[in-house]
């Protein structure tokens, strides 16, 4: 076959190749994508339930240090020297006590107030009554049995946050209370986060709705952090994006209700997706290397198999066995995919029909022998007068045609002369020259039709026409 029909083939076959490593890469895409969901999945689920037993870790820590605080602050509240400054109601004395204990405790905040709930003295010395308003009208400690409130807590016009430790003073009546506020920031969530390996936000709601930011493990300004209001209070968890990381969050309440003087206090506890999809990752990175190389392998057997299989079947049924020139049907296909470009790109090109004279007398003759090598021949003789790019074919019996693309009617002429020349030449069979007539017609696209039908018909009657301008006679040597 010439070079453009065995392009024509190869075309096919590695349309199949693509066809088939489509398919297979589609399919390993699916299921890697089907096996990364599931994996992030089972990951989320994971981390819920480590958000929730983290969750009760988190409330018995604040539980445990509550009583802890508690116990130092019952000791402070028993000094002798508080309880003679009180009753003094030295307030220089009483602060630079306070503030003393307070370093020594690692307390942000000390109030001392009587029984009426009436500032005696405080440190840091700058906290107004109006400050402490909320502490001094709250209950006296916090409900032990409301798992949503474990501590009791102070939201200042500062928009600091303190945990409230609160114990009374007796001399040996009750004369006064003692309170210890520890800031509930930064540095209380990464200590948090070291003991839990949880993330922590920690935000305070007033009673106009507004969210404030009082201390975090995530980098990020508020505005991002609490980006989503509306998910803060829900009771299921739900993803936080970070910079360069998403997080499964977990909103717990700290104090519910927010009045005119308190606020609703939440803590966010969250766990890092990507850590939790680390193990996940590695598999996945395996599963691709193994995608790669299922491809290559793939590839190679599509590859064989094409060759080995498809090939002969490709040329089975486009080539013809005897001479290996294109068959009728690839033929068409090559004629249609000409008329094709010709609406496209407006390339003309030339149907050439040619028929052998005299090859039935040389079958009756010689044999049939004689007529495989006649037709072998002249198959040898036309694919190498023709360019690259046309298409010899062998339509049957004796009947061939030879489509060339972008040939003028002057083009195809010439050419049409030369293969007259040279297909006219005798034959060597069995020591003895056997002379061929040859009949050629032409048909032009589009001048002579505008489809295929039509095109093979004018150019098979030119064929026809000019048959008794080429015989020579009857003579077969």
């Amino acid at each position: 076959m010439s070079n453009h029909s065995n392009r024509h083939f190869r075309a096919y076959e590695r349309r199949i190749i693509y066809v088939l490593l489509s398919a297979l890469l589609t399919i390993q895409i699916l299921a890697y994508q089907i096996s990364s969901e599931a994996n992030r999945r089972i990951a989320e689920n994971n981390l819920h339930a480590q958000l929730q037993t983290g969750a009760q870790v988190f409330y018995q820590l604040l539980e445990l240090r509550q009583r802890q605080l508690l116990q130092t602050a019952e000791v402070l509240a028993a000094d002798y020297g508080l309880k003679e400054a009180t009753a003094t109601r030295e307030r220089p004395t009483i602060e630079s006590m306070l503030l003393n204990h307070s370093k020594r405790i690692q307390a942000d905040i000390a109030l001392l107030s009587d029984l009426d709930q009436q500032l005696i003295a405080s440190v840091p010395m700058h906290v107004q009554a109006s400050d402490i308003a909320p502490l001094l009208k709250a209950p006296a400690s916090a409900n032990a049995e409301d798992r949503t409130a474990p501590i009791e807590t102070l939201e200042t016009r500062e928009g600091a946050l303190y945990q409230l430790i609160r114990s009374t003073v007796h001399m040996p009546r009750p004369q006064a209370e003692l309170t210890l506020g520890f800031a509930i920031d930064d540095h209380f969530a990464q200590d948090l986060r070291r003991v839990t390996d949880a993330e922590f936000i920690f935000a305070s709601r007033a009673a106009d709705g507004r969210w404030r930011l009082h201390g975090s493990t995530l980098d990020g300004n508020a505005e991002q952090l609490l980006a989503p209001p509306q998910t803060l209070t829900t009771q299921s968890s739900w993803t936080l994006h970070g910079r360069h990381d998403a997080y499964l969050m977990l909103s717990l309440p700290l104090q519910r209700e927010a009045t005119a003087t308190r606020g609703e206090v939440m803590v966010i506890m969250g766990k890092s997706l990507n850590q939790a999809m680390a193990p996940y990752q590695q598999i996945e990175q395996t599963q691709r290397y193994l995608i790669l190389a299922s491809l290559l392998l793939s590839a190679l057997a599509v590859l064989f198999i094409t060759r080995r299989m498809v090939a002969p079947l490709n040329a089975m049924a486009h080539q013809d066995p005897l001479t290996g020139l294109a068959n009728r049907r690839f033929f068409d296909l090559c004629l249609r995919r000409a008329m094709a470009d010709l609406g496209r790109k407006r390339v003309p090109f030339c149907v050439m029909m040619i028929d052998l004279d005299q090859f039935k007398q040389i079958n009756d003759r010689y044999g049939h022998a004689a007529g495989d090598e006649v037709l072998k021949v002249t198959a040898q003789r036309l694919r190498a007068l023709l360019r690259k790019t046309d298409t010899p074919a062998r339509l049957g019996g004796d009947e061939f045609a030879a489509l060339l693309p972008g040939a003028e009617r002057g083009t195809a002429e010439h050419i049409a002369e030369k293969i007259q020349r040279v297909l006219s030449e005798p034959i060597l069979f069995a020591q003895q020259p056997l002379q061929v007539g040859i009949s050629i017609g032409l048909a032009i696209a589009p001048q002579d039709g505008d489809s295929p039908s039509e095109l093979l018909r004018a150019a098979d009657e030119a064929m026809y026409a000019a048959k008794p301008t080429v015989l020579n006679g009857d003579s077969l040597v």
